[in-house]
């Protein structure tokens, strides 16, 4: 087949007809009076300061609510990263993202002064990123409509002494002295300054309430106060101040000489975002114009105006964001100047000083800020700071979700076996766990302390990850009610402060990819260099100096609780894949114990099927059934009660099983609906038939075949079948667990040793 030619024309339609909309709408020019007709068409939206440009691109690109750890929690779609399918996206940050967007909120709402906004917590807690995504955000969102930013330039034409002239936004006629047919010299605010700052004071307070009031927006948005009471920026109060004696006062024609322009934030481009790193300090400066053409034409063509050019990542980032990087590897002194920013809002360019409006964000690690602490001058700087936590993750199956995504270019070169990224994190997140006090609170009642004081580490990361943990009863997995967790998640607001860094944990699977001689990344593999990790001691890392407290912070046991919690794994998945229990037959037990727990429940009578009189339920039946699944004898009638609660439940919300290859629905999906039950069924089926299997004979084909090609050679040559055991448990792990022969091999001769042995 002939492949498509591309040329050079195809690709330049192909761009130009997808963005061509885009391209029209940020490009946008205008006269003064264009630009009011939109300010009076929707004020709120053309009035916005940063604060409130930035809280609504955050809800601009919504958010969901969901439960973790017995709590309501919303998740910010923006730090999803929506821009690069997910590639540098925020997991298991919620609260802390929560916490930020309440502040920006009332930032957005003025309701008490602008703070300094500071990310604080451990080396590689994505601080930076939450940052970045921000900055992302307002870049895509000044791009569309509902985010449009407006500022503007001055202009003149080259008749522009002439005495004749035109009206506002037409320049009628000749001469053509504001430019707007010939500019020949164009001045763009340095500052990016919002144009409604073009109308007196009085005015523009006098017409803000106007339309506020016109369009119902009083209860609703505060009028900005950096509008009603900003002031232009030097060289735009020089040329303003100018031009109102050169026509005598006459506001309209002055306005002649402004055109109104749409700008989109860009970082690259010096527009609304700006990142000021540790080092350095030129952050603001000014200096009289001598070089520049553009400037030194209008210079000369406004006798007695001075002109000054600006400076520093505060020009760049007015309107917009400033983050500093690592904030106080700053002096303090020198950050001092920081808190006219935040409560007056200006700032000093060395030859002017002017206003600003931005939102400055930083990021610091612990021991920085503890430095600052211990610094007398930085007591007011402090003050004006919002410290936010950004804590190390505390649920394993987001911190998961990271190493897995560092290991996507690995998988192209490397095998990862199941289990591996889960049980590396499961042990992160113990790390950065603290016993919790909750066992001697005298509010709880005694049942639930009693179960509290059960959760170790393991325990305690299961339970922040929506998981119970499998030694507790449901009687005490009710105990645990959302109130209680809720409790538990919040008990420690430094939780998560101190532990192993994730990026550790990113380096040890870095290490395991660089080995040539491994054949696949297991948590075997994991589990040694782990070790490795250890043996280095607190010389080398800090989180290791923690005292052990009742199994907390033992980190060699750490490892030894995670081998023994995949044993269990691997002895079920293994379980599992050695037999071909058929589906049908657990769920028809489900339904003969659903059959009959139902008629228990209501008190009512069964027909036999081997008599067909009406009979009792069969309360040997249902025991067998409920004695796989842990239940004691005080907790029967409730277990009963909430199974067929669960099949209620499932008929309404729609769990249904479908027909091969269609939508159409045939049933209630038992497996999925009582999952753990099906579990505890299969592995209670394999029980009656695991002593058929020859352990020995798989254990040798294995250690034999180093290859699947090799596997399926060496069985053929023995007459073996397909469905033999060593074939269905090879083809079983891969099918339903995710196990390639390779990594498979080593874990079942691992658990074959164990069995036999």
């Amino acid at each position: 087949m002939e492949r498509p030619k591309i040329s050079e024309a195809s690709i330049t339609d192909f761009i130009v007809e997808r963005n061509r909309s885009q391209f029209e709408q940020i490009s946008w020019e205008g006269s003064y009076l264009d630009y009011l007709n939109r300010v009076c068409e929707d004020p709120y939206k053309h009035t916005r300061t940063t604060y409130q440009l930035t809280f609504d691109m955050i809800q601009h690109f919504g958010s969901e609510a969901f439960e973790d750890s017995g709590e309501q929690v919303r998740r910010y779609k923006l730090f999803d990263d929506p821009f690069n399918n997910g590639k540098n996206a925020i997991y298991g940050l919620e609260r802390t993202i929560s916490k930020l967007v309440k502040y920006i909120r009332a930032g957005a709402r003025e309701e008490g002064k602008e703070r300094i906004f500071v990310l604080h917590g451990p080396v590689g807690t994505a601080k930076t990123s939450i940052i970045d995504l921000m900055s992302r955000g307002l870049e895509s969102y000044t791009g569309s409509d509902d985010g449009a930013v407006y500022s503007f330039a001055w202009r003149f034409g080259k008749d522009f002494h002439a005495e004749d002239g035109g009206s506002l936004g037409f320049g009628g006629g000749k001469p053509d002295y504001a430019g707007v047919t010939n500019a020949v010299a164009v001045l763009p605010s340095q500052m990016h300054e919002h144009p409604l700052l073009l109308i007196p004071r009085g005015a523009r307070r006098d017409l803000l309430e106007k339309l506020w009031k016109q369009n119902g927006l009083d209860a609703r948005y505060p009028i900005p106060h950096k509008i009603l009471e900003g002031e232009l920026e030097f060289n735009s109060k020089q040329i303003y101040s100018f031009l109102l004696r050169r026509y005598k006062g006459d506001w309209v024609k002055v306005m002649d000489h402004v055109v109104v322009q749409r700008v989109v934030f860009s970082e690259s481009g010096g527009i609304g975002v700006a990142k000021i790193p540790p080092e350095g300090n030129v952050e603001t400066a000014s200096q009289p114009v001598t070089m520049d053409e553009n400037f030194k034409f209008i210079a000369n063509l406004l006798n007695s105006v001075s002109l000054v050019r600006y400076f520093g990542k505060y020009v760049r980032g007015n309107r917009g964001i400033v983050h500093y990087s690592d904030i106080f590897k700053k002096q303090s002194n020198y950050l001092q100047h920081l808190l006219s920013a935040v409560e007056e809002h200006k700032m000093d360019f060395g030859e002017v000083g002017c206003d600003i409006d931005v939102m400055i964000l930083g990021t610091t690690n612990l021991a920085e800020y503890q430095a600052l602490r211990g610094d007398p001058l930085s007591k007011a700087l402090r003050s004006r700071m919002r410290k936010i936590d950004v804590p190390y993750l505390l649920n394993y199956v987001d911190e998961e979700k990271i190493y897995n995504r560092g290991l996507r270019q690995a998988k192209r070169y490397h095998r990862i076996a199941p289990h591996s990224t889960e049980l590396a994190a499961l042990w992160a997140v113990m790390s950065r766990l603290e016993k919790s006090d909750l066992p001697n609170a005298s509010d709880l009642p005694e049942e639930a302390r009693s179960v509290l004081a059960k959760l170790n580490p393991m325990a305690k990361a299961l339970v922040y990850s929506g998981e119970y943990p499998p030694f507790l009863t449901n009687r005490e997995r009710q105990l645990l009610t959302r109130e209680v967790r809720k409790r538990l998640r919040n008990e420690f607001p430094s939780e998560g402060m101190d532990g192993i860094p994730t990026r550790i944990l990113q380096n040890v699977f870095a290490d395991i990819c660089e080995d040539d001689a491994s054949e696949c990344i297991t948590p075997f593999a994991v589990f040694k260099l782990l070790d490795i990790v250890v043996d280095q001691g607190p010389v080398n890392y800090d989180f290791l100096a923690r005292q052990r407290d009742d199994g907390y912070h033992d980190f060699r046991a750490f490892t030894a609780v995670l081998r023994q919690r995949y044993d269990e794994i691997i002895a079920g998945e293994i379980e599992n894949s050695i037999v071909n229990v058929n589906p049908g037959d657990i769920e028809k037990r489900i339904r003969k114990y659903l059959t009959h727990v139902t008629a228990y429940n209501r008190k009512e009578k069964i027909k036999s099927e081997v008599t067909g009189k009406d009979v009792e339920p069969d309360e040997s039946m249902m025991k067998k059934v409920e004695d796989l699944m842990n239940v004691e004898d005080s907790e029967r009638e409730f277990f009963r009660f909430r199974m067929v609660s669960r099949l209620t439940n499932a008929m309404t919300t729609g769990t249904q099983k479908l027909k091969p290859g269609t939508a159409e629905p045939v049933g209630i999906d038992l497996q999925s609906t009582y999952a753990d039950l099906f579990k505890e069924l299969h592995r209670s089926l394999y029980r009656e038939m695991r002593d058929q299997v020859n352990w020995s004979s798989i254990k040798r084909a294995l250690e034999k075949c180093k290859s699947r090609d090799e596997l399926d050679k060496h069985m053929k040559s023995q007459g073996e079948s397909e469905d033999s055991p060593t074939m269905s448990l090879a083809d079983n792990m891969d099918r339903t667990y995710g196990y390639c022969y390779e990594c498979a091999r080593p874990i079942i001769l691992y658990f074959i040793d164990k069995r036999l042995g």
